[in-house]
């Protein structure tokens, strides 16, 4: 199964808006299929937004369509988080089936996510995630992290139980410019790589526990800041690439 989720051909843009705060603002859905993926927004209850209403439309502040025709994530640090995190995200969650968020991918086959982002600003903290492998109802196995301008890989040992990371900081500075980045899992291993500089990971060889674990692709502006300090205390990501494959 492949989607492909961006599409540039054209910057004349006929997009629906979402009134449901000041301002208008062009809904990516005509750029991006949004088919196999639902958003958590940073408002106070940390709403979700479902498939079919991003499909209809859905745009604001959050998450809407730059005149670039880029695909843009905004959280401001200190705003509503889920219940099992402290931190605020503008954050796109993959769904194989948009009416089941049980149906997930194992790591057994091939499952890659392709990207192709910027941050344009940062909380206080200059930590942003940027995209992750997550367990269902389990630890994230691998959270890509943008952190004072450079990328690093943030991998977790054990689905449960300890919580050490394995981290990698890639070499190439990125700043506020545009970066690429391959995540993939093919039979246990995983592989990260940043602008051509690539890790690799066995995770069945460093726990067997993750081959019960269900995954599934996440990726926008998680940001990594609890602490709002000031109007411009917020993370902003475009996104000019998102692809999304599984075999």
């Amino acid at each position: 199964m492949h989607r492909s989720l961006l599409c540039l051909a054209s910057l004349l843009l006929v997009a629906g808006c979402s009134h449901d705060e000041p301002g208008d603002y062009q809904s990516p859905a005509d750029n991006y299929d949004l088919t196999h993926w639902k958003l958590t927004l940073p408002d106070d209850e940390a709403s979700e937004v479902r498939s079919d209403e991003l499909k209809g439309g859905y745009a604001s502040r959050y998450f809407h369509l730059a005149d670039n025709g880029a695909m843009v994530f905004m959280a401001p640090a200190g705003a509503g988080t889920t219940k099992n995190s402290d931190y605020p995200r503008a954050e796109l969650r993959e769904l194989l089936d948009p009416a089941d968020d049980n149906r997930n991918w194992t790591g057994a086959g091939f499952h890659q996510l392709k990207a192709s982002a910027r941050v344009l600003r940062a909380p206080s903290t200059q930590k942003i995630v940027v995209g992750q492998i997550h367990g269902f109802d389990a630890r994230p196995l691998i959270k890509l992290q943008w952190e004072k301008g450079k990328l690093k890989s943030l991998i977790k040992r054990h689905p449960k139980g300890s919580n050490k990371d394995i981290s990698h900081v890639f070499a190439t500075p990125v700043g506020n410019d545009l970066f690429s980045y391959v995540i993939e899992v093919q039979d246990g291993v995983l592989t990260v790589e940043v602008n051509g500089e690539r890790i690799q990971h066995d995770f069945y060889k460093e726990d067997a526990a993750w081959r019960e674990v269900p995954f599934y692709f996440k990726a926008g502006a998680y940001v990594q800041d609890d602490d709002e300090d000031g109007d411009d205390d917020v993370g902003e990501v475009q996104f000019t690439q998102l692809n999304v494959h599984h075999d």
